[in-house]
């Protein structure tokens, strides 16, 4: 059988860029500009963002086994999930990064899991990105990827898609990146 997990809200493309001064200053002074400049190239240029579904109340969440729909209450995803860091920029020297990307577009993302013979929701494992204090807002959650008993799903396919606005782009201190990531990973030990 087939097990399949749909959600459908938020779709978001976030990335945080270590930043000098001068950049800093920069993006400053550009604000969504630098959306115009060879600056966007930043924005997947490493591995220092995020790509998913965010989720929020208004996440629409549908599991089922074959036809069979399975009940799967969206609490358990924070609940259960693993939370990602960026490990890389916390050695970083840098005093800022910039924030770059988008978090409002409208669409979903389907993963599907083959040869499933019984669910248990106790199995999804949720990798989730967790950006509450870099942004500012409580329980700021992207879900990146689902596994499924371990291992990952045969296949995932976003859908939907209505595009999507760029944010303004933002310095932050890396001290709250630094302070946000730390946290979560003493959370997560």
């Amino acid at each position: 059988m087939n097990l399949t997990l749909t959600i459908t809200g938020l779709c978001c493309d976030l990335a945080l860029h270590p930043v000098d001064n001068e950049n800093a200053a920069r993006v400053c002074m550009l604000g969504e500009n630098l959306y115009k400049t060879n600056s966007l190239e930043w924005w997947r240029a490493n591995g220092n963002n995020t790509c998913g579904m965010r989720l929020t109340r208004d996440s629409r969440i549908e599991a089922s086994l074959d036809d069979a729909p399975v009940d799967l209450d969206p609490d358990h995803i924070a609940t259960a999930a693993t939370i990602l860091t960026q490990r890389e920029l916390l050695d970083r020297p840098e005093a800022q990064v910039c924030l770059l990307g988008y978090d409002d577009e409208q669409c979903s993302r389907t993963w599907t899991w083959r040869n499933v013979s019984a669910c248990d929701v106790e199995r999804f494992q949720f990798l989730v990105q967790c950006w509450d204090r870099i942004l500012g807002e409580k329980d700021y959650l992207v879900l990146e990827d689902v596994l499924y008993d371990g291992r990952a799903a045969d296949s995932a396919a976003w859908g939907e898609s209505q595009g999507f606005s760029f944010r303004e782009p933002m310095v932050v201190p890396m001290d709250v990146v630094r302070n946000e990531l730390g946290a979560r990973q003493e959370k997560a030990a």
